[in-house]
């Protein structure tokens, strides 16, 4: 369990910086193709992907650790 906490929180990690540095990212995999016109995605969307990025990333941090926890003292 111990090392799949770490593997888990690298992915995580991994996707959370993804979605932190490219926020429109999931707007153009996920919503664009509805759309007809060259429609971007709203500042909104952008900046609750940019917390939902930072959330990741804090959640993968902790993960990590509690693995590495468990992996070494338990």
């Amino acid at each position: 369990m111990d090392i799949v906490l770490v593997i888990l929180g690298l992915i995580l990690i991994g996707g959370g910086i993804m979605t932190r540095r490219n926020p429109g990212m999931g707007w153009r995999i996920n919503e664009s193709w509805k759309t007809e016109d060259e429609s971007e995605p709203s500042e909104s969307y952008l900046e609750l992907q940019r917390v939902r990025g930072f959330l990741a990333v804090v959640l993968g941090s902790i993960f990590i650790v509690i693995g590495l926890f468990m992996l070494l003292f338990l």
